[in-house]
């Protein structure tokens, strides 16, 4: 393997692994912040949050817990894509659409919880997420080949 192919192989994981941490820092950041007026915290819940059932407050404590979810599951996708069998380019794709949604899913959680319209935007960064880690099944299932047999 030449050096060049070696650094391409190892960016996706890099990235992936540099996004998850940036966005579980993020999430932890953001509860830092949603805890000063969660459970009589010391300041009064800002109006465009609501009330605790509100729409608005779920969908920006959804965008804080998925900020430490996604990043998670980034992290671990970077991982699992150094032993999986999908080709290097489906390795990009599946490392750059988790990118994709573990950045744009959180953000549009938090903007639909101040603009609800926002809500449809959604769908393109959790189906990005629905994709990366529907790769990063095949791939772990190509990796494991059937039961019983070894892998040449």
């Amino acid at each position: 393997m030449d050096p060049g192919e070696l650094r391409s192989e190892s960016r996706p994981r890099d990235w992936n692994r540099t996004v998850g941490w940036i966005s579980l820092a993020l999430g932890v950041g953001s509860g830092l912040v949603l805890g000063m007026w969660s459970f009589d915290g010391p300041l009064d819940v800002p109006r465009w949050i609501g009330a605790y059932g509100d729409t608005s407050r779920r969908l920006v404590r959804l965008g804080h817990i998925a900020l430490i979810g996604l990043g998670i599951l980034d992290i671990l996708l970077g991982r699992e894509l150094l032993c999986s069998l999908l080709s290097s380019r489906m390795k990009q794709v599946a490392s750059r659409m988790m990118i994709f949604g573990n950045v744009f899913l959180p953000l549009t959680l938090f903007a639909a919880g101040f603009e609800p319209s926002l809500k449809y935007a959604m769908a393109l960064p959790a189906s990005s997420v629905f994709a990366a880690l529907s790769l990063a099944a095949w791939g772990a299932r190509a990796a494991d080949g059937p039961p019983g047999k070894e892998q040449g």
